[in-house]
């Protein structure tokens, strides 16, 4: 059945993409997955840098699946009894972390990140861009814990899809990426004029967070998604 939860999961992945703490960073990741930089004449191939990028996607989305993915689908199923108080709770924990994000409260362990050398002194090679990806998982999760936060609360709402309300978080977070690599030096123009709206990206990703943490905390999120049930086509829910 199709569920408000999916875009908004998809759409929390966008998000990340373009937080600060990770937007000015994507040409310094497509140069290390390249073993190049993406200006002047030895500029890699875009096959080169999109083939590789492909596996550092593969590698971050496998972490955070397993992670994140697995666990709350199990632990949501076990404690289907307390589902309704379990989800009000991470409603009120994600609306915290919305205002943190819009700066008008300071939570400092979100504002931590680890630096996990995995990969490095290895070859240029798609087994090193994959345990990249596993880096960047293992070491900006504390950066994008808010939106990620909000998906695995969505899970718990709907614990017979946390694995894919993750799954889909972390395609979000790939797509752009994957963009820029298939564009190279053009997708990086586009993304450092971006970076100057980076205020404008907190305030949109904490209000989507608080919007979301008041839904559930007042029981009104399920409504949602029986009215977006109800709105679409009954051939298309059969896909769904």
């Amino acid at each position: 059945m199709p569920s408000v939860s999916f875009p908004l999961a998809f759409a929390a992945g966008l998000l990340s993409f373009i937080s600060p703490c990770v937007l000015p960073l994507v040409p310094v990741y497509l140069s290390y997955l390249s073993g190049n930089t993406l200006s002047g004449d030895s500029s890699p191939s875009r096959r080169q840098v999109f083939s590789h990028a492909l596996f550092f996607v593969g590698g971050f989305t496998l972490v955070f699946v397993i992670l994140f993915g697995l666990p709350t689908t199990i632990l949501a199923g076990a404690l289907q009894q307390y589902s309704e108080w379990i989800t009000k709770l991470g409603g009120a924990i994600l609306l915290l972390f919305g205002l943190h994000t819009m700066g008008i409260l300071t939570i400092p362990i979100l504002n931590v990140t680890r630096q996990v050398d995995i990969g490095a002194g290895m070859e240029l090679g798609f087994a090193r861009s994959a345990l990249f990806g596993v880096t960047f998982a293992a070491g900006w999760t504390p950066c994008v814990g808010p939106l990620l936060g909000a998906v695995v609360t969505l899970a718990f709402a709907e614990p017979s899809r946390g694995v894919v309300f993750v799954f889909v978080y972390a395609m979000g977070l790939a797509a752009p990426f994957l963009v820029t690599a298939a564009l190279l030096t053009r997708g990086v123009g586009w993304l450092r004029r971006l970076n100057r709206h980076m205020r404008a990206v907190e305030m949109a990703s904490g209000l989507l967070m608080v919007g979301v943490g008041i839904l559930l905390i007042t029981g009104t999120f399920t409504a949602l998604n029986a009215f977006f049930i109800g709105i679409t086509p009954e051939w298309l829910t059969q896909y769904l």
